[in-house]
């Protein structure tokens, strides 16, 4: 990393971000004068000479970081700021682009009302926001010299930041040529050489490459690229391969995939040829190995989840019932199928709602066991981050983790949100504001919602605060299954399933004296074992109540912290 002299801010008892919170405070008033750079110049040059640009980017480079935000900041924002007209802002797009080059600004692709906008956004990385914060030079990924492996985890992670628009497609097409041009010993690169491809072609054989390798794919749905290429561009390649006159088929690196002995023109994979020469280099079945572990990492297997007696009102088990025979493998592709064919959503979202321990979650599992599917639990802290626009990255890598998961083939898997009332929540109103946590849970919701509104598997969240959920969760969800804490019949069942040297007559006197929920009749069937385990012989009736009484000051003392006994 090169070093640069601080003395002049640091001399001024300034550091980075009070220079750059100046540069804007000075804009706002005079916007883009002579005035302007008079008066900032000693602001303007502390953050030129640290990230080497010229007083124009960084007075851009400094209002993009005051209007920083999740989904990126328009031209014509910056331009607001700037007290610059439309046409006048267009003047800078060089320093724009020169930014990008440097890679302290991102340009992503932005999306309206109306779809894909004519004008990327600018997103700032957070590697260069601490970059900032601590007031040194922004040091990029180095490319240069990689392994061959090494070579294709940087065209993933590329290829993965542009489908979640966290690049756009003009900056994805830059850093593989930049990559490329660095690791020029690489098979892949020798034989791009001989093939001379255009920069859509390229970008496309990469990412053929890449879902081979990291995600199994042997071929790719055409239309899956059209979030990365956007969709003109992949309508236009996608006539030119069905009519076999694109160069990637003419060259022989891409064929139409087949089924039955007929071509699927709407699939595409590479062919034999593309692997052993594009891949020559690498071990092909050591990343796909390393890959597939990840994969058994976040995953339940449907063989391992034990059978568990669950009880019901007569009315929800008729409804988990009809869930069951929905999920059933023989009846959900056809019901699939039919939904398709009469142009309606084939993705099923359930939900599961009611007070602890009534048996939510150990439904969706004995549901996942029943039906034969694995089950793909998130754990919703692993999608909450202290950094500004990771949390939105990480919901978003749950649903690609589950995609990748289902094209694996097989009994389609079950994505579970368990306890989801901190992400399906009501939404925030933030009102003008632009930053904080409130937007941040926000963000997470509305990626959520389009996800929800876009599934072809299938969800099941569960909830213990029905009366919070936001409206337009609730009309994504299309099984909705409130359960309720089991009546007097149903809790001596469960005393009696769960302690099976207990008389009908004493399960009846615990079903009628404690308004427990199941899982309150666990503990103390568990507590009771455990004071079996150690004195020798089991409690007596008398015993089970005073073990009821503890468990019943704990749950209902609405001074007492989750999770902690009152003494």
């Amino acid at each position: 990393m090169l070093l640069y002299d601080t003395v002049v801010w640091y001399s001024m008892g300034m550091n980075m971000l009070d220079h750059i919170e100046k540069i804007v405070s000075l804009s706002s008033e005079s916007g883009i004068s002579k005035s302007f750079f008079e008066q900032a110049d000693v602001h303007l040059e502390a953050v030129a000479k640290v990230f080497q640009i010229s007083h124009v980017q960084a007075l851009l480079f400094s209002v993009l970081i005051n209007n920083r935000d999740n989904d990126g900041v328009s031209v014509e924002t910056v331009a607001s700021d700037l007290k610059c007209g439309k046409i006048q802002i267009l003047k800078y797009l060089d320093d724009f682009e020169a930014l990008e080059r440097k890679k302290l600004i991102r340009a992503t692709a932005a999306y309206g009302h109306r779809g894909l906008k004519d004008q990327p956004w600018y997103r700032i990385p957070m590697d260069v926001i601490n970059a900032v914060r601590k007031g040194v030079a922004y040091e990029c990924t180095d490319y240069k010299d990689l392994s061959p492996e090494g070579f294709f985890d940087a065209a993933n992670e590329l290829i993965t930041m542009s489908r979640e628009n966290d690049i756009s497609s003009d900056t994805l097409i830059m850093e593989l040529r930049l990559l490329m041009e660095y690791n020029k010993k690489c098979a892949f690169v020798k034989k791009q050489k001989e093939y001379k491809l255009d920069n859509v072609s390229l970008a496309v054989i990469f990412i053929f490459c890449c879902a081979l390798l990291y995600d199994e794919d042997e071929s790719l749905e055409l239309m899956s690229l059209r979030r990365i290429l956007g969709i003109s561009t992949v309508r236009q390649m996608g006539n030119k391969l069905k009519t076999q006159k694109h160069p990637l088929m003419t060259k022989g690196l891409l064929e139409a995939d087949c089924h039955d002995g007929i071509a699927d023109t709407s699939h595409f994979r590479l062919t034999e040829k593309a692997k052993d020469e594009l891949l020559a280099d690498i071990n092909v079945s050591e990343i796909i190995s390393k890959g597939k572990k990840q994969h058994v990492d976040n995953m339940i297997c449907a063989k391992d989840i034990h059978e568990k007696k669950l009880f019901y009102s007569k009315k929800i088990e008729g409804r988990i019932d009809e869930l069951v025979e929905l999920l059933r493998e023989e009846h959900f592709k056809s019901i699939q199928q039919r939904l398709l064919e009469n142009k309606m959503r084939c993705g099923f979202a359930c939900i599961f709602s009611g007070p602890p321990g009534t048996g939510k979650t150990e439904t969706a599992y004995q549901i996942a066991r029943i039906t034969g599917r694995d089950i793909m639990r998130v754990d919703i802290s692993e999608t909450k981050s202290k950094w500004f626009g990771d949390s939105e990255k990480l919901i978003k890598k749950v649903f690609n983790r589950y995609r990748k998961a289902k094209k694996r083939g097989g009994c389609m898997p079950i994505l579970l949100f368990n306890e989801a009332d901190a992400v399906l929540s009501k939404r925030r109103n933030i009102g003008d504001s632009r930053s904080g946590p409130d937007q941040t849970e926000n963000a997470i919701q509305n990626i959520i919602l389009q996800e929800l509104e876009e599934l072809d598997g299938i969800l099941i969240a569960t909830t213990n605060m029905t009366g919070n959920l936001d409206k337009a969760f609730e009309r994504r969800f299309l099984y909705k299954i409130e359960f309720e804490k089991p009546d007097t019949k149903t809790k001596i069942a469960i005393w009696q399933s769960m302690m099976s040297d207990i008389s009908a007559e004493d399960a009846a006197v615990l079903a009628e004296k404690f308004d427990f929920s199941g899982g309150q009749i666990e503990n103390i069937t568990r507590r009771r074992l455990v004071n079996h385990i150690l004195k020798g012989k089991p409690l007596s009736l008398d015993g089970i109540i005073e073990l009821c009484r503890e468990e019943a000051l704990v749950k209902h003392n609405s001074t007492a912290r989750i999770g902690f006994a009152v003494g």
